[in-house]
């Protein structure tokens, strides 16, 4: 699986992908550490999550919505 770091700096904005990961653990460090910095440049309302793919043949860079999903830790 491929788990897809997207970034949103306003509610009404759409999802930008901004890293990948095969790794659920460093896909929700770069989400705290994108949040951090988006707040940093003055995004307040900055929201980031992180979406889960199958196959990397094909991953859209924007998205207007992003499925809810429960992510399992061993």
């Amino acid at each position: 699986m491929i788990h897809g770091v997207y970034l949103k700096s306003r509610p009404k904005a759409k999802w930008h992908l901004i890293s990948l990961s095969i790794s659920f653990e460093k896909a929700a460090k770069e989400v705290d550490q994108a949040l951090n910095q988006a707040k940093l440049e003055g995004f307040e309302q900055a929201e980031a999550t992180i979406q889960i793919f199958d196959s990397g043949f094909y991953i859209p860079e924007y998205l207007s919505n992003v499925k809810e999903q429960k992510n399992l830790l061993n």
